[in-house]
């Protein structure tokens, strides 16, 4: 059995994705409709992909196959009105399609399996955390036009960022592309979050995940511009916990979980 992931390493990374899976999907779920058998679902996938974490094995790959096709059917089956939400539902499967190919220890298109698994975590956590957040946010901000534009940057902001990646990797060096794919995501988010801040109603603990957010989304654009530059940045094995883990649990998580009690 395995023992607790440093930090800054490709374990965290998976444990990262483990959450997503076990908690924000479900949470997600939660706050666009009853889905008895979805969530069913997601609690065995999680318990599976955390057997394959802990103990290797044909486990994880089983449990990344049926987290792809919970991803599909997702965005198959979950109707919300909000176009936001319907949206990251709608993204939520190409997360799925990097995860497995996580598991089989096999890079995607050219990358490496690391890249391939923190693909997997930001696809996760953009689409059921960032975006399902910013759809509870609106809620209260549609009647504004700068929450109308800003919610537009982030529809696209996930397809952005998926080519300039892609792109960056094929030419061995960051390209503007992902920079510019990266700045229009965190303005969107980060924006967001100010908007929130100062408009929407109070609620400590979305004021925290706010506030979380433009940290990490802060850290996310010094890391793309820092190495495009270049300029001094985070090396990656520490985005891992300063982007990746607070972004998880502080911003989305705790998001999420106000957001539920919030509408009930």
């Amino acid at each position: 059995m395995k023992g607790l992931p440093h930090p800054a390493s490709q374990q965290c990374a998976q444990w990262i994705l483990l959450w997503g899976v076990s908690v924000v999907a479900p949470l997600a779920l939660r706050l666009v409709g009853r889905h008895p058998r979805l969530q069913r679902t997601l609690a065995m996938t999680g318990w599976l992909m955390l057997a394959g974490y802990l103990w290797e094995g044909p486990w994880l790959i089983l449990a990344s196959a049926c987290w792809l096709l919970v991803t599909l059917a997702m965005a198959w089956q979950v109707r919300t009105p909000d176009r936001t939400q319907r949206l990251a539902f709608l993204y939520a499967p190409v997360g799925g399609v990097w995860a497995l190919a996580s598991a089989w220890q096999h890079g995607l298109m050219g990358f490496d399996p690391l890249m391939t698994l923190l693909t997997a975590d930001h696809f996760c956590y953009v689409t059921l955390g960032a975006m399902v957040w910013a759809g509870q946010a609106g809620r209260d901000l549609a009647q504004l036009a700068l929450y109308r534009g800003l919610i537009r940057f982030l529809w696209i902001s996930p397809a952005l960022v998926a080519i300039g990646i892609t792109l960056s990797h094929w030419q061995g060096q960051t390209t503007l592309i992902e920079c510019l794919g990266v700045t229009a995501q965190v303005s969107a988010t980060t924006g967001i979050s100010l908007v929130w801040l100062t408009r929407g109603a109070k609620n400590p603990a979305l004021t925290a995940s706010a506030l979380c957010s433009l940290l990490t989304m802060g850290l996310a654009l010094n890391y793309a511009w820092g190495r495009w530059l270049p300029a001094n940045h985070l090396e990656l094995a520490w985005m891992i916990p300063y982007h990746g883990l607070v972004n998880a649990l502080g911003f989305v998580t705790l998001g999420l979980i106000a957001w539920s009690y919030r509408a009930t």
